[in-house]
């Protein structure tokens, strides 16, 4: 057999093998597996796993990442898809490669890009929790639909199928109860800007409290305060720091109880 067919032969093993794994053979360099693991390895299961992992490809066209923008003096989580893949000096890559340098990113809520290091990209995956425990999903649900929560992606119109997964944005806490056919990465992201969007309508609070952060702990009768004290319970995840530990310490004093 001539040394093309064996190697067209052990990708087709390959292939099967990734499949039979679960994994999408789409997401990794076939050849450089069946090269790694049975051509200059033994074809053991260590050699195996050290091929797969070696070869996978962090990311491909279409995946949706995160990314940090800056918008308005602020550095913001935003989501996006990878459109390609740059050199150091900015120029695409002629092929598919396992390390690029950078990689071009559509951002959803923006009519623009951005261009980051792959060091500087995040799956976005990374950024949420996913629960599917029935009873988790559903604690406390509505009396009047059999304790069922239904799906709150926006796309079912008035009758939204019950809800299968809460996602969680781990840096806020921001939920959506979702069925399993919504929980998808554009709309995992559309939460996760939702923390964008609520610092673009509160940003004067956030800079005067970063100029005044002794503000939040104003009189109980104050009005403005009470207002920044009513908007920190809400969002307590865009108080900034300086101003968080004085609003906890002002809690503490008037026997409010802080939230866990």
């Amino acid at each position: 057999m001539s040394t093309n067919a064996s190697m067209a032969t052990l990708r087709r093993q390959v292939i099967e093998e990734l499949k039979n794994a679960r994994l999408d053979p789409a997401r990794y360099n076939v050849t450089g597996i069946a090269r790694d693991a049975y051509v200059t390895g033994n074809g053991s299961m260590e050699t195996w796993q050290a091929a797969v992992e070696k070869n996978l490809y962090p990311y491909l066209p279409g995946d949706v990442v995160r990314v940090v923008v800056e918008i308005n003096g602020f550095q913001e989580h935003m989501y996006g898809t990878v459109r390609d893949f740059r050199t150091a000096d900015n120029r695409m890559y002629r092929r598919r490669i396992l390390t690029p340098h950078s990689a071009y990113v559509e951002l959803f809520e923006r009519f623009s890009g951005a261009l980051r290091p792959l060091t500087e990209i995040t799956p976005e995956i990374h950024d949420f929790e996913i629960v599917t425990d029935h009873s988790e999903v559903h604690r406390d649900g509505p009396q009047h639909n059999y304790g069922l929560f239904t799906c709150r992606s926006g796309n079912h119109g008035p009758y939204p199928p019950p809800a299968h997964v809460l996602v969680i944005h781990k840096a806020s806490g921001e939920k959506r109860r979702l069925c399993d056919g919504c929980n998808a990465p554009e709309i995992r992201a559309n939460l996760g800007h939702e923390v964008w969007r609520y610092r673009q309508h509160s940003k004067d609070t956030i800079r005067r409290l970063i100029d005044n952060p002794q503000e939040i702990a104003g009189p109980i009768d104050d009005h403005e305060a009470r207002g920044m004290r009513d908007w920190a319970d809400v969002f307590p995840y865009l108080v900034p720091a300086e101003a968080a530990a004085i609003y906890t310490q002002w809690k503490e004093q008037h026997n409010v109880r802080v939230n866990a």
